[in-house]
């Protein structure tokens, strides 16, 4: 008998929305300390507050979406879009079987989708440094007379720097521009745009 009234009453106070502390009191939702309530829990009505062509698949629908972005790092074989990833292996003549070992980066510029692929030679990373004083690198490497006339070589005057320099005189000086920037301020030869399929 007492099993059949204590089950009654759990059925009574799963009905009223009421809840039992350890002491024994019953408590009413109203009542439940901040501390007792969960966090986890996501109201119905919580849309994402990012266009949904940002978390498209597509490049094209994701850059037309956004515009502008970042630089982001892709493995070309991770690329789920097999229009595009077929695109870029075209662009950088890659063949099916090295795009697991091969890298590009990837960028959204006027809405349209551009890449760089990724090595030792590509700065795909940093917009280009049009500074015309020389770097402390630089002046140190220029230093040493003996190397009068040489050309100072991207290790030492920045991967990312827009101009050839060469030691004269004992100082690091501009011998010529090497690169222009895009709209976006990156290396203009290294980034190539990926047409939107007709």
């Amino acid at each position: 008998m007492k099993k059949i009234v204590f089950g009654i009453c759990l059925v009574l106070l799963t009905l009223c929305g009421c809840g039992v502390t350890p002491s024994g009191n019953v408590v009413r939702p109203s009542q439940v300390p901040q501390k007792w309530v969960t966090k986890t829990a996501i109201p119905p009505d919580v849309r994402p507050t990012e266009p949904l062509a940002v978390l498209s698949d597509d490049p094209w629908v994701r850059c037309e979406g956004i515009g502008e972005s970042g630089v982001l790092p892709v493995k070309i074989s991770d690329i789920a879009d097999r229009e595009y990833r077929r695109r870029v292996q075209i662009t950088f003549m890659i063949q099916d079987a090295d795009t697991g070992s091969n890298f590009i980066a990837e960028r959204c510029m006027g809405g349209k989708v551009y890449v760089c692929l990724i090595n030792g030679q590509n700065n795909c990373a940093e917009k280009l440094d049009f500074s015309v004083e020389p770097n402390q690198a630089m002046q140190t490497y220029c230093a040493d007379t003996d190397l009068e006339g040489i050309v100072v070589g991207p290790l030492v005057s920045g991967m990312n720097s827009a101009y050839e320099w060469r030691c004269h005189e004992g100082n690091a000086v501009i011998a010529m521009q090497t690169a222009e920037a895009d709209d976006g301020g990156y290396d203009r030869s290294i980034w190539f745009e990926i047409p939107k399929p007709e």
